[in-house]
This record gives structure tokens, C-alpha cells and sequence, in this order.
């Protein structure tokens, strides 16, 4: 009777075992086995679910066929309480250890996107909303709110940094304000370092660094274009910046008539002196670094050569002269040819 119960003892343990190894073999394929997906999806994880919720979303977008095995999986191996949220794209099916690892790391599903140099603030709005980033109307509130806090002013031009940058899909306009303010106080600091000045005034700075922004369009001439602003200012004169009327009027013209020229606002450098009240747009870091280390030089004036480039005048009487003769040019450029 002994022998018998003995036999029937060990024929249980064996068969326990074996079925205990089944499970544990079946388990380790499931967690760390090589699945071939069948494609991808998207799964949102929002924020403040547990594992559980977890283990059953993934389920639910065919990620796993085993949610209770998942949520053991994540206990087993700490990882139930490291989860993050965020929109995710995950392989279906996948195994438990590289889905895990996508959770864990927060690697979410993101876009990039590029706001170049020289847009207003409602210029960038309208380009976030039109690329689906977040509402232009949210953005311009969030970044309103955000630079008021930050730097007391009422207005977040000139502080919007323009670049190229990545987010989560799922991106906040708080988020994307705080990006841009984030990287132009980080370039800020890089570039007054750079120069090496103290006691510098940011907003004034960021001022006249947007003006240089919007009048020239080739970097290298950036630190010219700021001595002759930075003159004109130290000698008492009027900016008269086309840049700095078109702002004030609104809108994007080619040619400025001079009707344009009296326009009564506080950003017409024609008729008031010195800076405008604030920025007229966001300048990029060649700007910024142009307006904190402006070129020594005796340049008063500049006129556009029609192909991104400038000749710079000391006189009135050369400016009158070279304006006359790009006149000229443009006007030849544009002439139809005669046979």
C-alpha cells in the first residue's frame, strides 16, 4: 500500500512539474520571446491608471492576448508602479519585456515641427494650429500667461525662440509654450555669455534684435545691420525702419507708400524715436547675437539690393545714391527682354 501511494505520489510531483515548466517555458515566451507583429497601433495611457488598466488597454488594442500574464509580468519584475502616459504606437502582439520597456522609458508617440526665424507670436499660433500641434488661440493664451509670469512682461514676442522641435502628439499649448520660452532663455544666456556683457536690458535687446531679424535676411550681415540701428540710436536719430511700420500697420506689404510712413502708432520708428515699445517678432539666435555684439562701424544708413544683401551708406548722400541705383536695377531686372 506504501509502495503504491509512493508511486502515485511521485507520478504527481512529476506530472506537477512537468506542467509547472510547461507554464514557465509558454511564460517566457510570452515575456521575452521573439513575436512577430502584425502591424502597429496607437494606445493612449492616461495619466493616474493603474497596471491593471494598463495590462487591459494593451489588451484591448491586440498588444497582448494576456493581460494577466502582463500585469504578472510587471510585478515580477518591478515595473508595475514605473508606467508612464502619454500616447504610445506598439508593435501587436508584442512580448511583455518590449512593451514594458516602451512604458517604462516613455517613449511616445511624437511630431516634429519648425517655426522659423522672424514670425510673430500670432504668426507661430496660426502655424501650430494649421500642423494639428495644439489650438492657435490656446497657444497664444498659454504663451501669454507664461511670459507674463516669467518676465513681467504683456507680451511673449521676442521670447518665442524659433526652431525645430519634437513633441508627444498629445502635446499641451502650455507645453509648446514653455518649450520655445525654455529654449530662448537657454540661447539667451549662451549668447550674452558669448559677448560678454552685464547689465544688459533682455526686452530691449530682444527688441532691437527682432528689427535686425526682420530687415535682413542674410546672417552675416546681421551684426552690420545692428551697428547701424545701434548708431542711429546713440546719435539721437529715428530708427526709420520699414520693419517696424509694417508691424504697426498689420500687414505684409512689398512696397511702402508714404501715407504708410505716418501712421500713428508707438512701433513707427519714422516718427517716434528710439526702440518700439517691445519686439516685433521672434528673432532667431543670428539676431540676438547681432543685437548684444552690434559691429563697430560709421554706417548710418542701408538700403536692400533686391537679393538678400544690403549696401550700407555714412551719408544721407550715399544712401540717396545707392538707393537710386538698385533702384535701377530692380527696375531692369524686371523689364521685359527686347528683341
Amino acid at each position: 500500500m506504501k509502495k503504491k501511494t509512493l508511486v502515485v505520489t511521485l507520478i504527481s510531483v512529476g506530472a506537477f512539474v512537468v506542467v509547472a515548466a510547461g507554464l514557465a517555458i509558454y511564460y517566457c515566451a510570452l515575456a521575452y520571446g521573439s513575436v512577430e507583429a502584425a502591424g502597429s497601433v496607437v494606445v493612449e495611457i492616461p495619466e493616474g491608471v493603474g497596471a491593471d488598466r494598463v495590462a487591459e488597454l494593451l489588451a484591448a488594442a491586440g498588444v497582448t492576448e494576456h493581460p494577466r500574464l502582463f500585469r504578472l509580468y510587471l510585478y515580477l519584475t518591478g515595473r508595475d508602479s514605473e508606467l508612464k502616459a502619454g500616447t504610445y504606437r506598439l508593435n501587436a502582439p508584442a512580448c511583455f519585456f518590449d512593451t514594458a520597456e516602451t512604458l517604462v522609458a516613455g517613449k511616445v508617440l511624437t511630431v516634429r515641427f519648425t517655426l522659423p526665424e522672424g514670425l510673430d507670436a500670432e504668426q507661430m499660433a496660426l502655424r501650430l494650429g494649421r500642423e494639428g500641434i495644439c489650438g492657435a488661440g490656446e497657444f497664444l493664451s498659454a504663451a501669454a500667461r507664461a511670459a507674463f509670469e516669467r518676465y513681467r512682461v504683456n507680451s511673449p514676442e521676442g521670447y518665442l525662440f524659433p526652431d525645430t522641435y519634437e513633441v508627444p502628439v498629445d502635446v499641451t499649448a502650455e507645453e509648446v509654450a514653455g518649450l520655445l520660452l525654455d529654449r530662448g532663455d537657454r540661447v539667451w544666456e549662451e549668447e550674452l555669455a558669448k559677448s560678454g556683457r552685464t547689465g544688459v536690458d533682455r526686452y530691449e535687446t530682444l527688441t532691437l534684435a527682432s528689427i535686425v531679424q526682420a530687415e535682413g535676411a542674410d546672417f552675416g550681415e546681421f551684426p552690420r545691420i545692428a551697428g547701424v540701428f545701434a548708431n542711429r540710436l546713440e546719435r539721437g536719430m529715428n530708427l526709420e525702419s520699414c520693419a517696424t511700420v509694417l508691424y504697426a500697420l498689420g500687414e505684409h506689404k512689398q512696397v511702402l507708400e508714404f501715407a504708410d510712413l505716418r501712421v500713428e502708432s508707438p512701433y513707427n520708428t519714422y516718427l517716434h524715436p528710439g526702440l518700439p515699445p517691445g519686439p516685433i517678432d521672434n528673432p532667431g539666435r543670428a539676431a540676438v547675437a547681432a543685437a548684444l555684439s552690434p559691429e563697430g562701424h560709421d554706417y548710418l544708413f542701408f538700403v536692400s539690393n533686391g537679393d538678400g544683401t544690403h549696401t550700407f551708406s555714412r551719408t544721407l548722400a550715399e544712401h540717396n545714391s545707392a538707393r537710386a541705383r538698385t533702384e535701377v536695377a530692380r527696375a531692369a531686372a524686371l523689364a521685359p527682354d527686347v528683341p
